[in-house]
């Protein structure tokens, strides 16, 4: 009976989370309504039934993958000097800030590197799952920075074209 609860917590919370037109709204919805029950312990969260996680990481590579088109492949002709360089500097950052972590707020070197590294809660939390990692504590870093990153471009996009300079 708790899947079924947890279920209509998840569906309920990302309703409102599409309706807010929050990004990736049905994931966050749902991860912050049954992230919310399960913290404040309305009811017990049961454990996903063994092989979800598979059957998960599988629909997000369908998902992702069917994306990906000719075209897309074509257009790297031209962009992968662009695409190569925002993969290194994002990269960089991502080892330096996660090492930076680790040593100075005293969070476990894997976790604090999977929380750093780029990449969408979905795919990081998994991974950090599949690894052995404190996948709650990359999951609340990777919102917290979608968080800041959702509330901050925007003003320095804006801040960027009142300035006059070039956007784009």
């Amino acid at each position: 009976m708790n899947y079924l609860w947890t279920l209509c917590v998840a569906l309920i919370g990302s309703a409102i989370a599409v309706k807010l037109k929050v990004p990736a709204g049905a994931l966050v919805g749902a991860l912050i309504a049954v992230g919310g029950v399960n913290a404040l312990q309305l009811f017990d969260v049961p454990a996903p039934p063994q092989g979800t996680k598979f059957i998960l990481q599988m629909g997000l590579g369908i998902l992702l993958g069917a994306t990906i088109t000719s075209d897309a492949l074509a257009s790297l002709r031209e962009l992968w000097r662009p695409a190569l360089f925002c993969t290194t500097i994002t990269l960089f950052t991502g080892i330096v800030s996660g090492l930076v972590i680790s040593r100075w707020l005293g969070l476990e070197q894997l976790t604090a590197l999977l929380a750093s590294a780029p990449g969408g809660i979905s795919d990081m939390s998994l991974i950090a799952l599949d690894m052995g990692a404190q996948g709650p504590t990359v999951l609340v870093m990777h919102l917290s920075r979608m968080i800041g990153v959702i509330l901050v471009v925007p003003l320095v996009v804006r801040l960027l074209m009142r300035w006059g300079a070039p956007v784009g």
